[in-house]
């Protein structure tokens, strides 16, 4: 009986290490392309969302670059003169961001642009930078991202904004928002969705309203022109509800959280999406 009792064990730990290594083995794989776009459209939600926050917080943006580059430029003049220094908290965000692009295309390079694990690793830490900047908001530490219940008809201390915006923490802030949101565009890049670079919509508005194709039906006869209108849709959607998010208890911290939630949902989906297999994919 002792053996049999051990034989069994032994047989269920074998069983055990077994789905182990086939759960190991099955998160190492490519993803199925089908629906991936699906996480760029995510992203661009997210991106709506953090920009809004961080444009009202700290009067620079964290995901589109081209403005952050004009402030940098006006700060050679010593302009805006109502923000003297929003150039340094500009030139914090793009060279963030600059890091943050060599550092998610080189591991995506790396490790493989469509494996489960890297898709993870990468959306995971995206949250967890939205996380630590979401927990610097809540406890204010960072004070310029900590704003709850705004009214936009009662009047606020302008100098005591101003200090709160220089603090250092607003710095941290930024240079952790903008290093992952360089996430989001590689990304798109390397899953070859360059049509939704998910933080910029410059480009993105030139390509749609110049396709030949734009009016083409049915709707699915175009499905670049598709993922470009929802990518737009889904970021003012994702900026109209940080705005309105900051108009509420939840403040600028919850729309953070929100943020970090939507990309931490997205990491651990990849890890259960369907293995790559052998079909066509537009």
């Amino acid at each position: 009986m002792a053996n049999e009792s051990l034989n069994g064990a032994d047989l269920e730990q074998t069983s055990s290490l077994k789905g182990m290594r086939l759960h190991w083995m099955r998160a190492r794989e490519n993803i199925d392309m089908r629906w991936a776009d699906s996480s760029l459209m995510v992203c661009s939600f997210v991106c709506g969302l953090i920009d809004s926050v961080a444009f009202n917080a700290v009067s620079v943006f964290v995901s589109m670059q081209t403005g952050n580059t004009i402030f940098i430029a006006l700060g050679s003049a010593s302009l805006p003169v109502s923000q003297p220094t929003v150039w340094a908290r500009a030139i914090v965000s793009v060279a963030a961001f600059w890091v943050g692009c060599w550092f998610f295309a080189t591991g995506l390079r790396q490790l493989g642009p469509r494996n489960k694990l890297t898709l993870f690793a990468s959306f995971f830490i995206q949250a967890a930078l939205i996380f630590v900047s979401a927990a610097m908001a809540q406890t204010d530490v960072a004070p310029a991202f900590g704003y709850k219940n705004l009214d936009p008809l009662v009047p606020f201390d302008e100098e005591q904004k101003l200090r709160e915006e220089a603090h250092y923490s607003s710095y941290i802030v930024i240079a952790l928002l903008a290093f992952q949101s360089s996430g989001q565009i590689t990304l798109s890049r390397s899953l070859g969705f360059n049509e939704v670079p998910t933080v910029v919509v410059t480009s993105l508005y030139c390509d749609l309203f110049s396709d030949p194709k734009l009016l083409d039906m049915p709707l699915r006869s175009n499905v670049k022109r598709n993922r470009r209108v929802l990518a737009v849709i889904l970021l003012v959607a994702g900026g109209i509800l940080g705005g309105w998010l900051q108009r509420t208890s939840a403040g600028m911290p919850g729309a953070l959280w929100l943020a970090a939630g939507l990309k931490l949902a997205m990491a651990i989906s990849w890890l259960g999406w369907r293995s790559e297999t052998v079909s066509g994919y537009v």
